[in-house]
């Protein structure tokens, strides 16, 4: 076990917070969400080596001191207004667990191909249960707990908007970073990754990612690689969107703006097909919630149209804006990583077709969708039981949006926020895979949670503070 340069600040940080001022965990934990390839520690080495997450660190604290609390409010209005949601999630864990049995009965009678052709062929090796099929339901089982706590924790609209604020102010910062390396990249200056890209982790060296073909350095930031960098900066670049046309103040009005401006600056330097694709989603969604809410305006068109004039001739008269137009969306599938998601896919589907009661057993298989992922690693058994738990959450918001005369129309417009931000979610896990070792998106899923739940309990908050003291103080 190697302790990171940037571990020796957060492990003190952190064992101090949780034994002298638990109330910073969560802070913590929430402004460290994007930072996927930021490592508190790594263990082993080699192929082998994986690194500790700071939030993983950080929440795993939180959650400690969190649980507790949350097991005495069971049979409380809290409690049981989240009993429906964290049921769903339960059953799709316990169906998870189960899968398991799958790759010992199985015992290496059926054979994984690799779909990313290693040394230019495609490898197989038989399944057998792993000690990866153990690590990957620790990964599930974190984020389902880190959802179903953040619900419990943001069961008023007080810190419900205290949390948007801290994860906004840490997809400012990721932003801001990814500017840094991208610049670094222009000047040919020495990028520091050792500060935040310090996880050993293979997946987790995306600053290190090129276009070849183009002699582009690819913008990850503090993620693993840019995809999952311009997954989480949507979730953000959604909610703070949605805010800035309602009027609701999360930081401040300029720093709102100044938000929105550079986390879609940091999506279009990305270099991924996920922001490109993303962006198109939010605007869809976008333009639905305004017609759907009657908050469409003149305004609104006139600067979506700008917008899009604007990408448009940037891709038209800068050729390298082109190029990378044309490698990353135009001509995405006839790429070395085009053909190997799909191939990826294709394979999935097949593993499910044969064993689609509970597919091969959870981590067995690798599939860069949603779809097929739950399908081929826990059959029809696990699909449902997480789709179920998704309609029904999607619902609760869809409800909650409509709601006019509700008497508390923020909480109206949170629930078509969060729904927004949920369904570009929804789209970016089935277009590149389902991200559920990466803890945004349990922290989204969890906000999603709370906002039928503060509903449910009738209050009425004032003004938001920053680090939420109502909530804390519970």
């Amino acid at each position: 076990m190697e302790v990171t340069p940037i571990g020796w600040i957060l492990l003190p940080l952190g064992i101090a917070c949780f034994l002298f001022a638990p109330n910073g965990l969560y802070p913590l934990m929430v402004f460290f969400v994007p930072f996927s390839a930021t490592a508190v520690v790594n263990i082993g080495s080699g192929d082998s080596a994986s690194g500790v997450q700071a939030t993983i660190f950080f929440g795993a604290l939180w959650m400690a001191r969190e649980f507790p609390k949350f097991f005495r409010a069971r049979n409380s209005p809290i409690g049981q207004n989240l009993r429906q949601p964290s049921t769903h999630l339960r059953w799709f864990l316990l169906v998870a667990i189960l899968s398991l049995i799958m790759p010992i009965w199985i015992n290496g009678h059926v054979y994984i191909d690799d779909p990313e052709f290693s040394n230019g062929f495609s490898n197989s090796e038989p399944l057998v249960f792993r000690l990866r099929n153990i690590t990957q339901i620790i990964y599930l089982l974190y984020g389902i707990l880190l959802a179903v706590l953040v619900a419990f924790r943001n069961s008023t609209l007080r810190q419900l908007l205290a949390s948007v604020r801290i994860f906004l102010i840490s997809a400012i910062f990721v932003s801001a970073w990814g500017f840094l390396q991208f610049f670094c990249s222009l000047l040919n200056v020495t990028y520091p990754a050792f500060i935040f890209n310090s996880s050993a982790t293979g997946s987790a060296q995306g600053y290190l990612d090129q276009l070849e073909d183009l002699g582009i350095t690819r913008v990850s930031s503090v993620a693993t690689e840019p995809s999952t960098l311009a997954a989480c900066l949507l979730v953000a670049f959604v909610l703070v969107l949605f805010s800035v046309t309602r009027d609701l103040t999360v930081i401040s009005k300029r720093w709102d703006r100044f938000a929105l401006v550079v986390i879609f600056g940091a999506l279009m330097i990305s270099t991924s097909t996920t922001a490109y694709l993303g962006l198109a989603a939010v605007l869809v969604i976008y333009l639905a919630f305004l017609k759907h809410t009657n908050f469409l305006r003149r305004k609104h068109i006139v600067a979506l149209v700008a917008l899009a004039a604007f990408i448009a001739l940037t891709i038209a008269l800068f050729s390298p804006a082109r190029d990378i137009f044309i490698s990353l969306v135009v001509s995405k599938g006839e790429t070395y990583s085009g053909i190997a998601r799909a191939y990826s896919v294709a394979l999935a589907a097949q593993y499910f077709l044969q064993y689609p009661i509970l597919g091969l057993g959870w981590g067995s298989v690798t599939s860069h969708d949603l779809v097929f992922k739950l399908l081929s690693n826990t059959g029809l058994l696990g699909f449902s039981a997480f789709s179920f738990f998704l309609v029904s959450l999607l619902r609760r918001l869809w409800r909650g949006s409509r709601m006019a005369g509700t008497g508390n129309p923020e909480w109206q417009w949170w629930s078509a926020c969060l729904l927004g931000a949920c369904l570009v979610l929804v789209f970016t896990n089935v277009t590149a895979g389902f991200d559920f070792v990466f803890e945004y998106l349990w922290f989204l899923l969890g906000l999603a949670m709370s906002v039928p739940l503060i509903h449910s309990l009738g209050r009425k908050q004032g003004p938001p503070d920053f680090l939420g003291q109502e909530a804390m103080a519970r």
